[in-house]
């Protein structure tokens, strides 16, 4: 649209969607030959034709049951894709006979934008001009063209029906077209940025109501779309964003360290969102709200949910009018059987949410809570829900774990094989609940009983538990990486391929990350770049967090997590810059990782980052640096991960590792020379803080890496300053220094021939958190390196005994 205005022409933009598509669509068109084949043109095996009757069957099977005996169940994955292709013949009559400067359609939901070389004064014009030109199977339904119809041989027993009230034509040209296009390109950018953004709670929790409400409310709404019957989605897009950052809370956060600010957003949502009219507008999250009260065991703002949810169903009784969408007034049931089945459905979700959410072992105040609040309540408005209705907190956890047991409940399965310091515990029944699937070898094919047994291998469980083989939510690629430590070797690849085709459903095939003949870890990452862009953090972690990690004790620094997603939604704002972000040792928990990194993935930035100790069995305790690098070697972006242990404590670590606790820092997985990366054309090392003063490390190094990672926690600024100064010239490579801001001297140091540019940038101080970044050019440091006769400049010549790797080697730099 913006194209063709800059391009001085008149364009005309049409908004449409069907009315009542799911309701009035007949699924049984996908089963006709004459859609099949002529159509879709089509020719499926036995085995899909099976399968496919089987599905469309089970969909009308499912509408001859309700009162408008046709129709797509509202929410069904599968009802979308049958929605889509219904409309197939309408893309390509307009695609080809309309031929549009763009068409976009999302199910029932259409855009089209045509330039307006025909004049257009009125809409009926510009209908009857899209009319004219396809074949008579779109035209007006009556003579008030009051309603457009759809009407493909193959659609004979659906009613496809635009209304045309609901219909937009929309004539732009010129200063005031290219404005209002701006503005809608301003609020999309403003609402992905917000989904973007990491998890983010008012300051206080007295702004929670206020926030909600603004996320709510009808009125006041941004120019964001052409047609403004939208607001509905904007204001539930606007509650499901507030919703998520609570959800992420819950996660990465124990419940008593945000307790103010949850029980300020239940006592909102009770009051601006459990009352009519807006409760319909919103009641798709109802859901995830219970959940959230009960898996942080709020079991007194449960109780106040229930009360609301009965007062609603009683204000519906007395004083309103009920109905079936698309039913015609002579089918609809009587309004006690619209309301008894509207309440049993209503009170299912809610038990069913309860069970899904309720911790296999509550604390001392959360049964204490259940006991005052929920102990003798009982759904009081429907006989089936009451005698559904569990009677203790044992029947609800009953549930829980055979729900956790096939990948149904709040807590995902996966996360049982997880790391314990990746997840919190909580909602994870004990192993012993875990069933297997007795017929697997008769339900899947071998590829995925394989790899489900490696897989479960991997995390020591026995038999083909249900979770694994029939997950909801199965584990994530940078997931597999963190449970096959040995993802990476060579003798492993077969069974990471395995798994990998098992729960994802694809091959890694020859780009995956692996290490080559001479241990560089290969990670394939788009086309090869000059410059780098690194984001160096001032993060600080408060000493109290550092001893509860030790401890094994909840985090008492409260503002550690705000302050985290804060400083990253800074990096996520302007990620132009920005390849890699590096924060200091020991600076995030494990069970953050993987959340940030995907976010800072979706921007195109790597994150590298100590994490806290990890525990391992006899009072041991692993310091660890994981990188989370992006990799295109799958053919779709997406993310791998690697971990590298720190090899000795410091000596004032080990010290006090004793000193509180009795542990003893032991390396999960050995090793003698630092291990070295290529992410994409870029060559690296890691190294934790201490380890930059052997020698031996710096030496093995030594032309082998474009730039050296350096992560400290580390008071002693004055040796390594000497250290990053002489390691940037002995192993004449870019040194990133990143430590905790509270002793600073964070930098990128660079071995360049002038002393004034040696510092590409060097940060210390300041009481907030930051990042600063610095870009080094690879490219201009290999070709240096690449003259068998070092050049005058820009860099210092390398030193004596330099050898550059083959894998590094380029064309070399002329003089000047």
């Amino acid at each position: 649209m913006r194209s063709a205005l800059e391009a001085d022409k008149k364009i005309v933009a049409l908004t449409a969607d069907v009315s009542s598509f799911y309701h009035e669509l007949n699924p049984g068109f996908m089963l006709a030959p004459a859609f099949v084949v002529d159509v879709m043109g089509l020719e499926l095996t036995p085995t899909q034709a099976k399968l496919h009757r089987l599905v469309i069957q089970g969909l009308c099977a499912w509408a001859a049951a309700t009162p408008l005996k046709k129709g797509l169940p509202v929410g069904l994955p599968a009802s979308a894709v049958v929605a889509n292709v219904a409309l197939t013949e309408l893309d390509r009559i307009i695609e080809q006979q309309v031929a549009p400067l763009y068409y976009g359609r999302y199910v029932d939901d259409i855009l089209l934008v045509m330039q307006n070389g025909a004049s257009f004064r009125s809409t009926a014009e510009l209908w009857d001009w899209v009319f004219a030109r396809c074949g008579g199977k779109l035209g007006w339904v009556d003579q008030e063209h009051k309603q457009i119809g759809f009407q493909p041989a193959y659609l004979s027993d659906s009613l496809i029906r635009f209304a045309n009230a609901k219909n937009k034509v929309f004539m732009l040209a010129g200063e005031p077209g290219r404005t209002l296009v701006d503005a809608i390109a301003h609020q999309i950018h403003e609402r992905a940025s917000e989904w973007r953004a990491m998890p983010r709670l008012p300051r206080s929790a007295i702004h929670v109501a206020t926030d909600l409400l603004a996320a709510t409310q009808s009125d006041g709404e941004a120019a964001d779309n052409l047609r403004k019957a939208d607001a509905l989605t904007m204001r539930r897009a606007g509650f499901a964003i507030k919703l998520r950052d609570f959800e992420a809370y819950e996660r990465d956060l124990l419940p008593d360290s945000w307790r103010a600010h949850r029980q300020a957003f239940f006592r909102a949502f009770v009051q601006h969102v459990l009352v009519l009219p807006q409760f319909f507008d919103l009641a798709v999250y109802l859901p995830r709200v219970i959940r959230l009260a009960t898996a942080c065991e709020d079991f007194e703002a449960l109780r106040k949910i229930l009360r609301a949810l009965e007062r609603l169903c009683a204000q519906l009784t007395a004083h309103c009018e009920l109905g079936i969408k698309a039913c015609p007034s002579d089918s609809v049931p009587p309004a006690t059987e619209l309301m008894a089945r509207w309440q049993k459905q209503i009170f299912t979700t809610v038990r069913e949410s309860i069970c899904a959410a309720l911790p296999p072992r509550l604390s001392k105040d959360g049964k204490a809570a259940w006991q005052a609040h929920m102990d003798d309540y009982l759904p009081a408005l429907n006989v089936d829900s009451f005698l559904d209705w569990h009677l203790s907190p044992k029947g609800f956890q009953a549930q829980q774990a055979r729900l956790f047991s096939f990948d149904l409940a709040h807590m995902p399965f996966r996360f049982l094989g997880l790391p314990r310091e990746m997840v919190a515990q909580r909602g994870i029944p004990a192993r012993k609940f875990v069933s297997s699937c007795a017929h697997a070898a008769e339900l899947l094919p071998d590829s995925v009983l394989d790899g489900t047994r490696h897989l479960a291998q991997w995390i020591r469980l026995k038999g083909l538990p249900h979770g694994l083989l029939f997950a909801t939510r199965p584990y994530n690629l940078p997931e597999l990486f963190i449970l096959n430590k040995a993802a990476y070797d060579a003798a492993q690849s077969e069974a990471m391929q395995a798994v990998v085709l098992a729960v994802r459903g694809f091959t890694l095939g020859d780009a995956a990350p692996v290490c080559d003949k001479h241990g560089v870890l290969q990670i394939p990452d788009g086309q090869p770049q000059r410059r780098y862009g690194i984001a160096v953090s001032s993060w600080k972690t408060q000493m109290v967090s550092w001893t509860a990690s030790v401890m094994r004790l909840p985090d008492p620094d409260a503002q550690r997590y705000a302050r985290l997603c804060h400083l990253l939604d800074g990096v996520i704002a302007q990620p132009q810059h920005s390849r890699y972000l590096v924060l200091p040792e020991l600076a995030l928990p494990a069970h953050w990782f993987i959340r940030i990194a995907r976010k800072l993935q979706g921007r195109g930035i790597s994150l590298i980052t100590g994490i806290e100790y990890l525990h391992a069995s006899k009072a041991r305790v692993r310091n660890q640096v994981w990188a989370a690098l992006s990799h295109d070697g799958l053919g779709f972006p997406s993310l791998m991960i690697y971990r590298q242990d720190k090899q000795r404590p410091a000596f004032h670590e080990e010290q006090e590792l004793e000193r509180l606790a009795g542990l003893e820092l032991k390396p999960d997985k050995v090793w003698k020379t630092p291990p070295v990366l290529q992410h994409g054309d870029l060559r690296f090392a890691l190294l934790v803080c201490s380890e930059l003063t052997n020698i031996s490390h710096r030496a093995a190094l030594r032309g082998k890496v474009d730039a050296l990672f350096v992560h400290e926690w580390n008071q002693d600024t004055d040796t390594f300053n000497a250290l990053v100064e002489s390691a940037a010239l002995d192993m004449h490579a870019y040194i990133i220094q990143c430590n905790d801001r509270q002793y600073g001297d964070s930098r990128i140091r660079a071995p360049f021939k002038e002393s004034w540019q040696r510092d590409l940038l060097r940060v210390k101080g300041g009481i907030t958190d930051y990042c600063v970044v610095g870009e080094i050019d690879v490219q201009a440091l290999r070709a240096f390196q690449s003259s068998h006769r070092s050049p005058a400049k820009p860099f210092k010549p390398v030193p004596d005994g330099f050898e550059i790797d083959f894998g590094r080697k380029v064309l070399p730099a002329g003089e000047g």
